[in-house]
């Protein structure tokens, strides 16, 4: 009598007890539960005879017990709440064919499973020689004397018709090679080949490098595409000739909602083939001499390449009718760079002479063509200035000489 006294005394100063959390009065159900929280068939369809590994993951619900503690005595005190686990201890799990042919014994005591844990359980299992659709069930027994059932489907040989759903595809149109510098459009075109309809469509453009840039907006909406239906959008980009040559990659995001409101994202990618062309020009002419007369002369031609690609085989020639070399073979010329085109020519005429050079090159798009009509001045040699010149200086001479004989006898008279 004198120990339960002071064990109660011990209660009442200490205040420490196990308090419902639930101030409504109901008992809470204290007692986890075990779940499915998924299965993996494989292969996911049979053959009849086929043999096949089934596994399910078990789980628990989550579950605590709170426990609250007085500190003081029994008219007052400090409290705390204490949230403790409850586990789940798992006495067997049997597999029921119905059907099916189980070739796995029944797995015991598998033991314990805490809030948020799982494990995983593989049978082997057998079709029947008969097509069709079983369900073999998953039974498990816990500690408490429950038990779970959970039917799985198992389909043998057998036709089973999937959820309907769209499926949106892209197609652009646009040149096969771009040069860089130039602008050029795009037709994109989407159409819905799925089975069902695709609602909120979102279509965003973005290009992979800053030098191929897209002239107007980027995003694009459809309230929704029936299926076997499009639609298209007419795009235009601007190059400049900083492009790097290649694939360029521009990437098309594609976000819609399936039918029953699952939000759906595909990256599709368009290349653009980025290809330079060479452009060639006729940067100077040269002479020499500067001043061109009847004889030998050389003319110098420098062809400059202002594309983006290299000038190959240049070639140069001209029809001007006098004798020399009238075709110069250059080589190559790299974008940004000058060649020279070197004719030594004789002419024996007069006057302005037109004459063609034509310049012929070849680069990833063909052979090219340069025509420039140009003319050339030929002057013969002007003799009637040397000669009055001549002449004035004869007779400058002759007046000098005059005036001193003249002067001379004049001074031996007076003497």
């Amino acid at each position: 009598m004198k120990v339960i006294c002071l064990i109660a005394l011990l209660f009442l100063l200490t205040g420490v007890g196990i308090v419902a959390a639930d101030t409504s009065g109901a008992t809470p159900d204290l007692t986890p539960t075990v779940l499915i929280e998924g299965y993996q068939l494989t292969p996911s369809i049979l053959m009849p005879g086929d043999t096949a590994i089934l596994t399910v993951t078990i789980g628990t619900t989550y579950q605590n017990v709170t426990i609250e503690q007085n500190s003081g005595t029994s008219s007052g005190g400090d409290s705390n709440e204490e949230n403790t686990p409850v586990d789940l201890f798992i006495e067997n799990v049997h597999l029921e064919g119905n059907g099916i042919i189980v070739k796995t014994p029944d797995f015991s005591r598998l033991g314990s499973l805490g809030p948020g844990q799982s494990i995983p359980v593989t049978f082997l299992i057998q079709a029947p020689d008969k097509d069709g659709v079983y369900f073999p069930e998953v039974w498990i027994d816990v500690q408490d004397g429950s038990s779970t059932r959970y039917p799985i489907p198992v389909n043998v040989n057998t036709h089973i018709s999937v959820e309907k759903k769209p499926e949106l595809l892209l197609n652009a149109t646009l040149p096969d090679q771009i040069v860089p510098g130039d602008d050029f459009s795009m037709y994109l075109d989407i159409s819905n080949k799925g089975e069902s309809r695709a609602d909120d469509i979102t279509i965003t453009i973005n290009s992979s490098i800053s030098s191929v840039s897209l002239d107007g907006p980027e995003n694009f909406y459809l309230d929704h595409l029936d299926p076997g239906t499009d639609a298209g959008f007419n795009l235009t980009f601007s190059t400049d000739k900083n492009s790097p040559l290649g694939m360029c990659d521009v990437p098309v995001i594609v976000t819609f909602r399936e039918p029953d409101g699952t939000q759906v994202t595909q990256i599709e990618h368009i290349g653009i083939h980025m290809e330079g062309k060479a452009e060639v020009s006729i940067k100077s002419l040269t002479t020499d001499p500067i001043w061109i007369t009847p004889g030998q002369f050389t003319m110098v031609f420098r062809i400059e390449n202002t594309g983006t690609d290299d000038a190959k085989s240049v070639e140069a020639s001209i029809d001007l009718p006098m004798d020399g070399n009238k075709e110069a073979f250059v080589g190559k010329i790299e974008p940004g760079n000058d060649a020279p085109a070197v004719f030594y020519l004789t002419d024996t005429g007069n006057g302005e002479i037109p004459y063609t050079l034509m310049v012929q090159y070849t680069d990833d798009y063909g052979n090219h063509t340069l025509e420039k009509n140009l003319k050339l001045d030929v002057s013969s040699p002007d003799y009637g200035d040397l000669v009055l010149a001549i002449v004035v200086i004869g007779v400058a001479l002759l007046c000098g000489a005059g005036i001193w004989y003249w002067r001379k006898i004049w001074r031996k008279k007076r003497q």
